[in-house]
């Protein structure tokens, strides 16, 4: 299980690398994706409805119906695209402030376990974990604050949360594997 979170971090790393290097394509896309992803879960519907089961609902088919109209709407509404943008953008700075005070709360977690441990085994990862979490925090409260420079650079700041993450989870992975 280890080595599996070790290649995810490595991939959260190399997709976070990606998307800040190409942030405006990021920002771009999001409302496109939510609406391919919108009606896909649509059409999923109606074929779930469609298969015949016999607890199935009209109102799957209905849910369905509705996914893949507004998936479709989002699609070529470049209006409903950049709201969904600005939607996703705002999402994303109050995940970020969020997963960061999480990330401040795990760091004070592996202090605690730290300590436990044989002082040989002992690393400083909860620091950066720690301060990992606390930028990830006030990442988050800087995109609230400012709007205009969250919707222009959120492909930045979701590729940094993401490089962010995938550091941390290294660093987790890491720490377990010695602490084995």
């Amino acid at each position: 299980m280890t080595v599996l979170m070790i290649i995810l971090s490595i991939l959260m790393i190399i997709c976070g690398v990606d998307c800040m290097v190409t942030p405006v394509e990021t920002f771009a896309s999001l409302g496109w994706i939510a609406g391919v992803a919108i009606m896909a879960a649509g059409i999923s519907a109606i074929f779930r409805y469609a298969s015949g089961r016999e607890d199935r609902s009209v109102w799957e088919l209905v849910g369905g119906i509705a996914g893949v109209l507004f998936g479709g709407f989002i699609l070529v509404n470049v209006f409903a695209q950049f709201a969904t943008n600005l939607l996703i953008a705002y999402a994303a700075a109050i995940w970020l402030a969020v997963y960061g005070i999480t990330g401040i709360a795990e760091a004070l977690k592996l202090r605690k376990l730290n300590r436990e441990l044989p002082n040989e085994l002992r690393t400083a990862g909860w620091l950066v974990v720690m301060i990992l979490g606390a930028a990830t925090a006030a990442l988050g409260v800087a995109c609230i604050v400012q709007p205009l420079i969250t919707m222009l650079s959120v492909g930045m700041l979701i590729g940094a949360s993401i490089l962010i993450s995938g550091i941390k989870t290294l660093v987790l992975s890491i720490q377990i594997i010695r602490a084995k």
